[in-house]
């Protein structure tokens, strides 16, 4: 038998993009950032699949490609991280 534990987690919005941008597994598409119940979702998902140290490591990186300033193979669209940041302020209600 198994049974839910509910787990309250502090998190930015840096930690979220990170989250939502590099956790394997969660590839949002274009369509689902419309969805806030999709995104909430990829976040829980995200949250149980992730190392907080790869999170903690990662968010810089994440951070430079939001501003625009990284480079790199691992660079995702510009349009595609707008329309996440846009996502996750709608739904969680923080910003950069």
């Amino acid at each position: 038998m198994r049974i839910a534990i509910p787990v309250r987690m502090h998190v930015s919005f840096a930690d979220l993009l990170t989250l939502l941008l590099f956790t394997p597994g969660v590839n949002l598409t274009y369509a689902e950032l419309l969805d806030d119940d999709m995104i909430r979702d990829s976040v829980h998902f995200a949250l149980v699949s992730t190392d907080l140290v790869f999170l903690e490591n990662r968010t810089g990186r994440t951070m430079a490609i939001y501003q625009g300033e990284a480079v790199g193979e691992e660079v995702p669209p510009a349009a595609y991280v707008a329309g996440l940041s846009a996502a996750i302020t709608r739904v969680f209600g923080v910003t950069a």
